[in-house]
């Protein structure tokens, strides 16, 4: 995902979007990986920049951290991630259920915890280091990413949110299965049509998200000698942007799971030998792409 769409995010979704980089890098051409991963430290410090204009001492304490996590990630993730991936070409040329389908996905969640849970240090030092006018500057860009989220995907007509959702799909399985038949794009868009989604009830969500943040800012400004408690708030904060207190959208991000898997499962049990062989060889290539950065220490 490259920044300019991390940009486009809400807020409450964007640090989920952020590690998902760090631990899967599967949407790139094979080439790019090794290159992409590289950046990733340069990149997460430039995101991370354009939220809160960092000062000179929060930029060498955060480009620090930021190695540290990168060098972690590299020893430990990626080991474990080329293992997944080998264990899901071996798969590829069969065919599947929406379970397995989304057990894949509960793996990648794992993985994406482990590096929330590895970064939870250098976040609280960071954000026990911002100022009131980088506080005040966060918000505003906050409401910024907030509003152009808005107008992507609440500001449109029920049809064109369709039709996105579909573009969307369409592009993630054609980077794995190439070029998609008729019959295929069109079991995804029947899929897509068929699934329900309250785009009202994510607005609330992100607008509840983006208080959260506030609300925590202004905790931690009584108390940002306190590291345990600091780390505690945020701690709390992230696990809320992961998953939901809000039974109702928690619900429905649990549909929504389930239907994009049942999707992709029917999508899976469509492809031609070529289409699974193809999956099966980028998994490959990434899984060798994997094992070659965690060699390289």
């Amino acid at each position: 995902m490259p920044t300019s769409a991390l940009n486009r995010l809400p807020f409450f979704r964007i640090i989920p979007a952020l590690l998902v980089i760090l631990t899967t890098l599967m949407l790139g051409a094979c080439s790019m990986v090794r290159l992409g991963y590289e950046q990733l430290p340069s990149l997460a410090y430039w995101w991370v920049d354009s939220y809160v204009d960092l000062n000179d001492g929060q930029s060498v304490a955060l480009r620090r951290d930021l190695a540290a996590l990168h060098y972690w990630h590299r020893t430990q993730e990626l080991p474990r991630l080329a293992n997944l991936l080998a264990e899901l070409r071996t798969q590829a040329l069969q065919d599947t259920t929406p379970q397995q389908t989304c057990q894949i996905f509960d793996q990648f969640k794992e993985r994406l915890q482990a590096v929330l849970t590895q970064a939870e240090p250098a976040l609280t030092t960071l954000v026990r280091q911002l100022t009131p006018a980088q506080q005040k500057y966060l918000i505003h860009q906050l409401g910024k990413r907030e509003q152009t989220w808005r107008e992507e995907w609440v500001e449109i007509s029920p049809a064109k949110f369709v039709e996105r959702r579909t573009e969307r799909l369409t592009d993630y399985s054609e980077s794995f299965y190439g070029h998609l038949s008729e019959p295929q794009l069109a079991l995804l868009a029947t899929n897509v049509s068929a699934t329900s989604y309250d785009v009202k009830l994510a607005e609330t969500e992100v607008q509840q998200r983006q208080q959260d943040v506030q609300h925590m800012l202004r905790a931690i400004a009584q108390d940002a000698d306190n590291t345990t408690q600091v780390q505690a708030r945020l701690h709390a904060l992230l696990q809320r942007m992961m998953d939901s207190p809000n039974p109702a959208y928690r619900a429905q991000s649990a549909q929504f799971t389930r239907a994009n898997c049942t999707a992709l499962a029917q999508l899976h049990n469509s492809a031609s030998p070529a289409q699974r062989q193809q999956l099966a060889a980028k998994l490959q290539a990434y899984e060798l792409d994997l094992r070659t950065l965690a060699a390289a220490r």
